[in-house]
């Protein structure tokens, strides 16, 4: 291929994968402030449909499919616990009030908006990408190199955990019989191999990174060279006045919840 395709830049793609990763880093962090700062579930939702329209453009509903099960139990819980522990003057049952209710349905969005916030910003960036951003924001060089790492791992983890499950299913073991605490009970020794695998891995690691003279050299190159453009401004500025509106909401009190106590 030709173009931006080369080994110094990073390559084409939709709208949001060829922002600059430091515009991408701001845009999570603008997302969450935005759903952190609203009490009232309509505002809150206000700043759900922005993070949905991110994750459009970004064409990642494909990567919400993996995490859509954790919808359902992170909405029980919200529900339940901050219903159960909010009071507000219009009882509906038990400890549940019209208010308490509202809160908790709040909060269930602002945690899975920032989840699929988070999402958004490993669908579109590569490591290497992250890598090079955080270092551009002056992060020391060890912990975002460790940051990239720790990303890399996940999936070597749980390409750990298929492993070792079809090595254990080779010498017989059967997962999916019994009622759910034998189940998960015949999972427990997978712990102990995985945890052995991993450390090995780790320590592997450490050797190669000490051969190769890590840290040795304060200068460092990269091949990947990122730069800001036009169009990370503009995203920065859409983000900035988005961020400007949840603010001057909270500061005029349109976003509480009458009579709510927590």
């Amino acid at each position: 291929m030709q173009g931006n395709n080369t080994p110094g830049n990073v390559p084409p793609g939709n709208i949001i994968q060829r922002l600059d990763p430091r515009t991408k880093l701001a845009l999570l962090l603008i997302s969450f402030v935005m759903v952190l700062l609203p009490q009232g579930p309509a505002v809150v939702a206000l700043g759900s449909a922005a993070v949905l329209l991110h994750l459009t453009l970004a064409r990642a509903w494909p990567k919400l499919a993996p995490v859509r099960w954790l919808l359902l139990p992170l909405a029980l819980f919200s529900l339940g616990i901050w219903s159960w522990m909010a009071q507000g003057p219009n009882h509906l049952f038990w400890r549940v009030s019209r208010e308490s209710l509202a809160f908790g349905a709040a909060n269930f969005l602002k945690l899975a908006t920032m989840m699929v916030a988070g999402l958004i910003l490993l669908a579109t960036t590569r490591v290497e990408e992250l890598f090079a951003g955080l270092v551009k924001l002056r992060l020391p060089y060890p912990g975002a190199f460790a940051f990239a790492l720790a990303l890399r791992w996940v999936p070597e983890i749980f390409a750990t955990v298929t492993r070792v499950q079809e090595a254990q299913e080779a010498r017989g073991l059967v997962w999916e019989q019994g009622n759910f605490l034998e189940k998960i009970r015949r999972h427990l020794p997978l712990l102990v191999p995985i945890f052995l695998l991993t450390l090995r891995r780790s320590q592997t690691m450490a050797w190669a990174l000490e051969a190769r003279g890590f840290q040795m050299n304060p200068r460092r190159t990269f091949l990947l060279e990122i730069r800001m453009s036009p169009r990370d401004w503009l995203a920065l500025g859409v983000g900035a006045g988005m961020l400007a509106l949840f603010i001057t909401l909270h500061l005029w009190g349109w976003d509480r919840i009458p009579g709510l106590r927590v």
